[in-house]
């Protein structure tokens, strides 16, 4: 054998050496991308689930506090913000119409959400407290009973 052959084969045996641990290594980024992608699908998951969970805690929510406002267990100013904010909370794929569905809800809410409360109350002037709370009186006369018939619908609520 001439050195040129020798050379040549050797060529060829190193060449084949670097292919197969090229290909070992292409094969293990495989590897890892696949795990990646598997890694990522479970936390996906996790993250959806948490997010189900919560949701179905509001959900609860909702349906407790408006059960208690149809039995007036709970005053329609109370029950409005907090049926309202409950219902922005929710995250859901497509946003719920909280004005288009419960109006009577949204108009409360729109009305009650600068009052002050715990301590700015505390705060205020007396005076002020009492024009504040008959206003919030009237518009909860006003609107009791539109409110107690969205209550029932959200008694019953699902997503």
């Amino acid at each position: 054998m001439n050195m040129d052959t020798i050379l040549a084969i050797s060529a060829v045996v190193i060449i084949l050496a670097l292919a197969f641990y090229a290909g070992m290594l292409i094969n293990k980024i495989k590897m890892q991308k696949a795990q990646a992608l598997q890694i990522e699908k479970a936390q996906e998951q996790i993250k959806q689930q948490k997010i189900q969970d919560r949701n179905n805690n509001i959900v609860e929510s909702i349906r407790f506090i408006a059960k208690a406002t149809m039995q007036k267990q709970c005053n329609v100013s109370e029950a409005a913000i907090r049926l309202t904010v409950l219902l922005e909370t929710l995250q859901l794929k497509e946003a719920i119409d909280i004005a288009g569905t419960y109006p009577a809800l949204t108009a409360m809410f729109e009305k009650v959400k600068d009052m002050p409360t715990h301590e700015e109350r505390k705060a205020r002037p007396v005076k002020e407290i009492k024009i504040l709370d008959i206003k919030r009186e009237v518009f909860e006369a006003e609107m009791e009973e539109n409110i107690i018939k969205e209550s029932a619908l959200l008694a019953e609520f699902s997503i």
